[in-house]
């Protein structure tokens, strides 16, 4: 059963650093800027590649470990699912996405404003994937794996007994 539990960690972490890995590729090798909720989306699959990664130094940490990455990927799901309500228009976007710029200020500001928001607005949609965007791509992925961690914990739970 051990070996199962460290191969289970082990496709946790290659399909979390292969996730990682896209995006990345998407952005520096694609040349696709992304907005400012898509770099706060990696964030959960930051801390499950070292939650992951933690297990082979602190393998009595299992369950802990499986609960945080289904909280994570939870989190991940709705983050995603925020943004995927901002491109379809059902929710406003932060202030942090919006690109728009007041007409009523001074040349400084405005290049401090222009130089601050380089990000597209997190309502465009520059690239997308067997028709979908990478938002609701990545809050199905969030949605899967949170159900599969819940899933991975309950089964070391019933079987280490």
């Amino acid at each position: 059963m051990i070996n199962k539990i460290h191969k289970y960690f082990i496709y946790i972490f290659v399909i979390n650093l292969f996730v990682v890995s896209s995006a990345l590729f998407i952005e520096y090798i694609l040349k696709v800027k992304p907005c400012a909720l898509c770099i706060y989306q990696r964030y959960p699959y930051y801390l499950i590649l070292l939650l992951s990664a933690l297990f082979f130094l602190k393998n009595n940490w299992k369950y802990s470990l499986m609960i945080l990455m289904t909280l994570t990927s939870i989190v991940g799901f709705f983050l995603a699912g925020y943004h995927v309500g901002i491109e379809y228009g059902v929710i406003d976007e932060l202030s942090s996405c919006k690109t728009e710029i007041s007409k009523n200020i001074s040349k400084d500001i405005l290049l401090k404003e222009l130089q601050s928001k380089l990000a597209p607005s997190c309502k465009q949609v520059d690239f997308k994937l067997f028709g979908m965007s990478l938002a609701l791509i990545n809050m199905i992925m969030s949605l899967i794996f949170a159900i599969l961690y819940y899933k991975m914990f309950s089964w070391i739970k019933k079987t280490s007994k």
